[in-house]
């Protein structure tokens, strides 16, 4: 038996995640290295996005579209995207935006975010790893208002297995993914599904969670390892 932990990476679609990891490590601070940080934890990733990234990660052209100073474009004066990523959006580097006509900014962006995507640069790992998406964050469709439809951020059967294939792809056939999705915005025919989790949470300005809202879900996680 590999006793080495899972690890744990978030493929989109927004920072719910993120903070879900961060109030599960809270609570066990020995499982904080199986949570690592990514390209996904404080963007807003559609599925189209997370099937780009995974795709350019696979055939290996992630790093090449991150570093291509010529393909991010500034949109409502703070919001960041990517030509080559499409159904991305750097949420949170407004502040860059802002100022991108400077070449420090884009160079300070790109070192962030290789940085960041490491996981998906150098996906070898001797332990399993175990992807988690989710489109419950309860004021995700008023954030990407006018901004990315959001249909495309709805879970769709062909979504569902092409997100899974790639996964495992890049990380390896014993990798796990969980979706969480509510009700609403998943294919009624993946309702039940052993990787799908449905969590209504109800639409709202709220963005956390409940602080042990993944309690269960990332206890399962943590406890397992790569047989």
């Amino acid at each position: 038996m590999d006793a080495d932990p899972t690890r744990v990476l978030t493929i989109g679609c927004s920072c719910i995640n993120r903070f879900q990891f961060d109030f599960f490590q809270d609570r066990h601070p020995e499982t904080a290295p199986q949570f690592v940080k990514s390209l996904f934890d404080w963007n807003i990733v559609s599925l189209v996005g997370t099937e780009t990234i995974l795709r350019h990660a696979v055939d290996g052209t992630l790093q090449d579209a991150l570093q291509n100073t010529a393909a991010f474009f500034v949109e409502w004066d703070v919001l960041l995207f990517h030509k080559q990523l499409p159904g991305v959006c750097f949420f949170h580097e407004q502040e860059i935006a802002k100022a991108f006509d400077d070449p420090a900014q884009k160079d300070t962006l790109i070192s962030k975010l290789t940085h960041q995507a490491a996981p998906f640069l150098s996906p070898d790992y001797s332990g399993r790893t175990h992807l988690v998406w989710s489109n419950i964050q309860p004021n995700l469709p008023d954030t990407v208002n006018n901004v990315t439809p959001w249909e495309a951020f709805q879970l769709t059967a062909e979504r569902h297995a092409t997100i899974t294939a790639l996964g495992r792809d890049l990380f390896g056939p014993e990798t796990r993914v969980t979706f969480l999705t509510v009700a609403n915005d998943v294919a009624p025919e993946l309702i039940g599904a052993p990787d799908i989790q449905v969590i209504d949470l109800p639409r709202g300005s709220e963005y956390e969670g409940s602080p042990d809202l993944y309690n269960s879900l990332l206890t399962g996680i943590v406890r397992r390892t790569h047989l």
